[in-house]
């Protein structure tokens, strides 16, 4: 196939990669931004062109032919090969600007990086920076994102990792409730206690604590389960229950005294807790404004400290 007919071809393999990475030719429409016949056509173009079928489908799903398993390989890389170029342009000296993808946890993004992120914005007027906030894990190449930001004790393996702080988990409730129910001074107390649960899944019923070598679970009930820190936290502030959060969602309250910690010489095993880092792909490249949004959160994390 001669050149010209491969540089046509190209946004056609693009948009093959795309419909196997979503697995949905609807899905793959939705992220492009295009209707789902324009998705099925620029496929159906590629087939053509090769010669060969790619994808099998059916009314309810869709799979791979083994030269299609081939070509989305090649393709891939092609895609890939296309951001580093992109890359090595924004990475050479001179103004920052361009577009910044970023991924971060809901409570990190509205409670601590959105000023951040407002502040940077601010100052770099010429970059373009989209905030996804989720508290799925993200891949940085299949998500179409340029950092991920976790709080986690074990960074993605494979991704380059720059700390920006830590955070623990906190047991707390108000001085209001205490007085009335009394304070826990040891784990087996909480089941007398009204607990304010996480819930986002089963095992987060189950509060577990460790000091030392010791290590202690326990069923919780309460009459609130809900998977939104700021509601827990309302309703903690109502005097209605006690209540585990990451330390950065609860610091205000416990500075000014509106919630006091209960077992601080215990700590709490559990998610949303460790180091805070920000991670991207492996590259000696590096585009100007990532290399200056993560330097502007050390420096704010460091703020923090």
């Amino acid at each position: 196939m001669d050149t010209n007919r491969l540089i046509v071809l190209m946004p056609e393999m693009a948009t093959f990669v795309t419909v196997v990475d979503e697995g949905s030719f609807s899905k793959s429409a939705i992220r492009l931004g295009v209707a789902p016949s324009s998705v099925s056509r620029s496929v159906s173009r590629l087939e053509n062109a090769l010669q060969e079928k790619l994808i099998e489908r059916t009314t309810r799903q869709m799979r791979l032919t083994p030269v299609g398993k081939d070509v989305y390989r090649l393709c891939r890389e092609m895609l890939q090969s296309a951001r580093l170029a992109v890359k090595a342009a924004q990475s050479s000296e001179g103004e920052i600007s361009g577009l910044l993808r970023v991924a971060a946890p809901k409570a990190l993004s509205r409670q601590v990086l959105a000023p951040m992120v407002l502040d940077f914005i601010e100052h770099h007027p010429k970059v373009q920076l989209q905030l996804k906030v989720a508290d799925h894990v993200m891949d940085p190449v299949g998500d179409e994102v340029d950092l991920i930001i976790r709080i986690s004790e074990k960074p993605v393996d494979g991704l380059v990792a720059k700390v920006l702080g830590q955070t623990r988990l906190v047991l707390c409730a108000t001085p209001a409730y205490l007085a009335q129910q009394g304070v826990p001074t040891h784990p087996e107390e909480i089941s007398h206690h009204n607990c304010i649960c996480l819930g986002e899944t089963a095992a987060d019923r189950t509060w577990r604590f460790t000091n030392n070598q010791q290590t202690l679970a326990f069923q919780v009930r309460g009459t609130l389960t809900v998977n939104h820190s700021e509601i827990r936290r309302d309703a903690v502030l109502r005097h209605l229950g006690i209540s585990i959060f990451p330390a950065f969602t609860i610091s205000t309250y416990l500075e000014s005294g509106q919630v006091c910690e209960l077992l601080p010489d215990w700590h709490i095993n559990g998610n949303y807790q460790g180091q805070i880092v920000a991670q991207y792909p492996q590259s000696k490249y590096l585009p100007n404004q990532t290399r200056a949004f993560i330097a502007h959160l050390q420096d704010k994390f460091s703020q923090m400290t």
